[in-house]
């Protein structure tokens, strides 16, 4: 809820958990296979500074085979 608010640390946290599941299921090489993006592009976009957009975070969330429920 804090990172849609734009809360820095927030959106870190989120982006960080995300690598970690990534990571858990078999790296970012086989999420670039699942997205068809880059796998490059996925390490920018999980990085610290990455600032990825709304079709991307879903995209991702969608090939983790994750729920994303806003309140």
């Amino acid at each position: 809820e804090e990172s849609l608010k734009g809360d820095a640390e927030s959106q870190h946290l989120f982006l960080t958990a995300l690598r970690n599941v990534a990571e858990a299921q078999g790296g970012i090489g086989n999420l670039a296979k699942k997205t068809g993006m880059g796998r490059e592009s996925l390490y920018k976009t999980l990085s610290e500074s990455g600032n990825p957009k709304w079709h991307t975070l879903v995209s991702l969330v969608i090939a983790l085979g994750l729920n994303l429920r806003l309140a």
